[in-house]
């Protein structure tokens, strides 16, 4: 079998093309699977079932890896009996009766790093209505926290602007009719007030913050779409999405000490436990949070 792995090996870095760490971890995933089913089951990979690739994802799973991690090991397995199948010394692939993986809301709304936000920020042609749009509503997000319909319903009034102090006042409509104010200053004011006295821009206090060509309010399903567009641009690999960006922004102001009461309030949150959902750090960290909040 060793011989087999190495064969392996060889497929996924020249033929394949992944990269070297990527053929170690799967080549070790692969020397481990083997192990555990010839000291567990007394069988070798080729003869293995269904049932053998479920009690070993079984046992990665006790240790505690996460999601991610667990169908890495999956997907090892899927191109290892995938090779085997080329080299005609299995029939079919186990690994394809497997369901897929899912990860976790908290895996799902990794926040983004801060070198990945201004990397992402930076890509847009601020030059156009268009890219001074699409940069304010990234923009908006990672400053502000804002949930995807909570954006795309402002209104031109929604900005209360204070040209003289660079201040204003951004005024939201959140779930179910709450209404909360955020202050907008510095560089984000710079970018609503530029974004708003463009040449192109001929909009009234009612009309969308955010239209498209034709004067409607720019769609839910556009915005995620533009910013998917822009991070592959921006060579951000992390998942970008709205409520991505939302999670960074909450991770952002509790690393810069903000307390977590203020972050809720910020958000929209009607407690402090939803809050800390959207606060990726340590569990240490996270509970000393919410201590203080009791006291």
């Amino acid at each position: 079998m060793l011989a087999i792995i190495d064969q392996y090996r060889m497929e996924l870095s020249e033929l394949a093309m992944f990269a070297d760490s990527t053929v170690e971890n799967y080549v070790s995933c692969i020397v481990s699977f083997t192990y555990y089913i010839k000291v567990g089951f007394h069988v070798e990979p080729q003869n293995c079932k269904g049932l053998h690739i479920i009690n070993w994802m079984a046992e990665v799973k006790k240790t505690g890896v996460s999601a991610s991690r667990l169908n890495h090991h999956r997907c090892a397995l899927k191109t290892f009996f995938a090779f085997l199948q080329k080299i005609k010394i299995v029939n079919k692939n186990p690994v394809d009766a497997l369901p897929p993986i899912r990860r976790t809301k908290s895996e799902k709304n990794k926040p983004i790093s801060t070198e990945n936000a201004f990397k992402l920020l930076g890509v847009f042609d601020r030059s156009t209505w268009i890219g001074k749009r699409n940069f304010l509503i990234v923009a908006i997000f990672w400053a502000l926290g804002l949930r995807l319909n909570e954006l795309t319903s402002l209104k031109v009034k929604s900005f209360e602007p204070d040209s003289s102090n660079r201040i204003g006042l951004l005024r939201i409509k959140g779930k179910n009719k709450k209404q909360r104010a955020l202050f907008v200053v510095d560089n984000l004011f710079d970018a609503f007030t530029e974004y708003l006295n463009d040449p192109a821009m001929d909009l009234k206090k009612n009309d969308p913050l955010f239209p498209i060509i034709n004067g409607n309010s720019i769609s839910n399903s556009r915005v995620r779409k533009m910013i998917g567009e822009h991070a592959q641009l921006a060579d951000v690999s992390e998942r970008v999405v709205p409520h991505v960006l939302r999670h960074s922004f909450a991770t952002e102001m509790y690393k810069h000490n903000v307390p977590v009461s203020d972050v809720q309030v910020m958000l929209g949150h009607d407690n402090v436990s939803e809050t800390a959902v959207y606060i990726h750090v340590s569990d240490e960290l996270q509970k000393s949070a919410l201590d203080l909040i009791r006291i």
